[in-house]
């Protein structure tokens, strides 16, 4: 079947199905960024993200993103929408927009002797530092904003839609 006569094809089904009053399922305009299953923060301590329960979004991502650190600078982030949760703290934030931002810079660590930007080595700006700022869903609020490492440089969340940024 041609691209042509498959769009006609599609067309016409979904008029036949206006026409007879067949029910739609409400959109969900940001269901390819739902958390799709648990996974844990790399280089958290315990801290994961689970798919969304209770509640639905109501703020839209990427209003909630312009008061964030690091908004309006060209940085790589990623979003989803997850629950977070530490068992061992008993912290459970969601349902929560959560932004990854990668590639900050640490100029001094607790315990250094030598910050790596007084030392004259980039360790202090890699990829591998993720900042993770959660923001509820439903009212904007920031709620959390903590430190995560990935050593891998490829992790990601694990994302209904797949690994889109």
């Amino acid at each position: 079947m041609s691209l042509r006569l498959g769009i006609v094809v599609v067309a016409v089904a979904a008029a036949l199905g206006a026409a007879c009053g067949a029910s739609r399922a409400p959109e969900q305009p940001y269901a390819p960024l739902r958390q799709a299953r648990v996974q844990e923060i790399p280089g958290t301590f315990g801290y994961e993200l689970a798919p969304a329960g209770g509640g639905e979004q109501a703020v839209d991502p990427s209003v909630a993103y312009r008061g964030l650190l690091g908004a309006g600078a060209k940085r790589d982030v990623t979003l989803t929408l997850a629950d977070v949760r530490n068992d061992t703290e008993g912290v459970v934030w969601g349902p929560a927009w959560v932004y990854l931002t990668r590639d900050l810079c640490y100029f001094s660590a607790k315990g250094d002797f030598v910050s790596p930007s007084r030392s004259g080595n980039g360790d202090g700006c890699t990829p591998a530092n993720m900042l993770v700022q959660v923001v509820d869903a439903q009212t904007g609020k920031l709620v959390a904003a903590f430190d995560a490492y990935d050593a891998t440089g490829f992790w990601s969340p694990a994302r209904a839609g797949g690994a889109i940024s």
